[in-house]
Order: structure tokens, then C-alpha cells, then sequence
């Protein structure tokens, strides 16, 4: 029985050297309504990540995402959880959540993909087309759910996260941690974001940050980076799954279903943010950055973005 662990996609981690310092920014002028302004050197940093994505065949990575519950007439609560994600393009990708607010596996060997509810001991498999890209629009298609950080592994990133951005601006040098990054901020009409790349040999994504400009209390999301393994071992049986003893199979959720309604009224004592994650939405999806041949119309925050 082959049962995904996070220590197995943990153990596959690495990290990289540190950079030079780079020159402060210019300060830019304003932004005149309907335009769009973006600091070439942002938009190149944001090119070289997605070409290093793209053309990376495999990898792993571990991340902890931390996000805002903010319940009426409660004082604001901060959530944690800790995300392992392994692929090799083009057809195969593993990963693992747990933490404050979900406890989740997924598999995708190609032709199937499965997810298992661990505290439930619950899962469910759906035919997939053959390709990440493919499996993850399906799914989103579906269900309205966004597999974790999958903005990170699609192959166009760059595509994805710029289409709707409206100013984007580069801050200079700034730390995650101990790893030198470039600090890039972009507005878009809905939410705010902040990316820092790793200013060194490989520009990986280190930190993301997004705060929900129209939502009540601006909640945040913010997904730190922290260990990535470019050359990662991840052979067939990684992305295979086998249903625990005792599982019960339930069928995939519709979108059109209540529980998964692409912008669900806000529960009692909790914030829409902590909504999306815990319904395995993270923010840092298309829901919010935009999805690439949709209306134009269909801007940040609407149904399905």
C-alpha cells in the first residue's frame, strides 16, 4: 500500500547561494485610471522565473502558507499550514497540506488524479487529461478547487500571473529569510501582490503575498517559498496512488454544488480567505490573478477567477 507522506517530498528539498546587493528603485509616477504601468525590470523578473519553471523537467518544493481569519465581531486570527508539491513534466505531479485548516493529499499519475481527506480518510479519483496544465484547468473546471501553489508549476507562469496586473513595481533587494530576493509589488483591481525572486543563480519564487483590497479588514495570504530542489528523484510510484485501509470513495464535487460555489457567502466567524483555503482554494489562484482566454470582463474577483 503506497500512502503519501510530506516527509517523502521533504526529503527530495534543497537550497541555493545567495546574491549581490542591487540599487534602490526610482520612484514612478502615477497611475492615471484604465492605464497600465509596469517596471520593465519587474516584468523581466517575473519572465525569468516562469522560463526557469517552465523549463525545469522536475522539482520539489516545500512551502508554509499563513493566512488572515478575520470573523466579525472577533479579533483577527492568523492560520498556518505547510504544502509539499513534487512533478515531472509533463504528466505527473504529488502533493501533500496540513496544518490549521486542512489536512489533504492529491496524486496525478497522467491519466487519473485523487485526492484523499486524511482526517476523513476520505477520497476521491477523476479521469484527467494528460498533461499538469490540462489536469489542473479540469479540476478548476469542475469543482472550482485549485490545487496547491498551482500557479507556480503551470507551465506559462508568467501568463498567468500578469494578464490582469495593472502597475507593478521593483523595490530593490529585500530578505526571506536568509535568501537575497528581488521585491516586486503589482496592484491589480481586487488585491495587491507581492513576489520576491531569489536574486541568485536561479530566480525562484521565495515569498508571495496578496492582501484583499475590497474585502472587509484587507485580509492577507502569504505563501513563504522556502526550500526548492531542482533535480529532484521522483520516480513513477511517487505519483501513484492506493487507497488507505478503511477509505471511503465519494465522488468529486460539482461546482454547481453549494459548498462549492465559485464566491461562497461568508460562513459565520470566518473571513473568505479562510474560506478559500480551507475548501483547498488557495487564493493565490485564478480566481484572483486572472485565467488566460476569459472574457475580459471577467476581472480579479469575479466567479471564475
Amino acid at each position: 500500500m503506497k500512502v503519501f507522506a510530506p516527509l517523502s517530498l521533504a526529503m527530495l528539498l534543497a537550497g541555493y547561494a545567495r546574491p549581490q546587493e542591487a540599487p534602490p528603485p526610482p520612484v514612478e509616477a502615477e497611475l492615471p485610471p484604465g492605464a497600465r504601468l509596469i517596471d520593465p525590470r519587474a516584468d523581466e523578473l517575473v519572465r525569468q522565473m516562469s522560463e526557469l519553471l517552465a523549463s525545469t523537467k522536475s522539482f520539489a518544493l516545500e512551502a508554509e502558507e499563513i493566512y488572515d481569519e478575520v470573523p466579525e465581531h472577533l479579533p483577527r486570527t492568523q492560520l498556518t499550514n505547510l504544502r509539499h508539491v513534487a512533478l515531472r513534466r509533463p504528466d505527473r505531479m504529488v502533493g501533500d497540506a496540513s496544518g490549521d485548516a486542512l489536512n489533504r493529499s492529491f496524486w496525478y499519475d497522467g491519466k487519473t488524479v485523487s485526492i484523499h481527506e486524511k482526517e476523513q480518510n476520505t477520497y476521491a479519483s477523476l479521469p484527467a487529461p494528460p498533461t499538469i496544465d490540462g489536469t489542473l484547468d479540469a479540476i478548476f473546471d469542475r469543482t472550482g478547487m485549485v490545487i496547491p501553489l498551482a500557479d507556480f508549476v503551470f507551465e506559462d507562469v508568467y501568463s498567468r500571473l500578469m494578464e490582469s496586473v495593472q502597475r507593478g513595481v521593483y523595490l530593490g533587494i529585500h530578505r526571506v529569510g536568509d535568501v537575497a530576493c528581488h521585491h516586486l509589488s503589482f496592484e491589480q483591481e481586487s488585491i495587491d501582490w507581492q513576489l520576491w525572486i531569489d536574486a541568485g543563480e536561479k530566480p525562484l519564487p521565495r515569498k508571495l503575498v496578496i492582501a484583499y483590497k475590497t474585502e472587509d479588514e484587507v485580509p492577507q495570504y502569504s505563501v513563504t517559498m522556502g526550500k526548492w530542489n531542482l533535480n529532484a528523484d521522483v520516480p513513477d510510484e511517487l505519483f501513484v496512488f492506493e487507497p488507505p485501509e478503511g477509505a471511503e470513495r465519494v465522488e468529486f464535487p460539482s461546482a454547481q454544488e453549494p459548498e462549492r460555489s465559485p464566491e461562497p457567502e461568508r460562513s459565520a466567524g470566518r473571513s473568505r480567505v479562510a474560506e478559500r483555503v480551507a475548501a483547498g482554494m488557495p487564493p493565490s489562484s485564478r480566481r484572483d490573478f486572472g485565467e488566460r482566454g476569459r472574457s475580459e470582463s471577467e476581472g480579479p474577483g469575479s466567479p471564475r477567477h
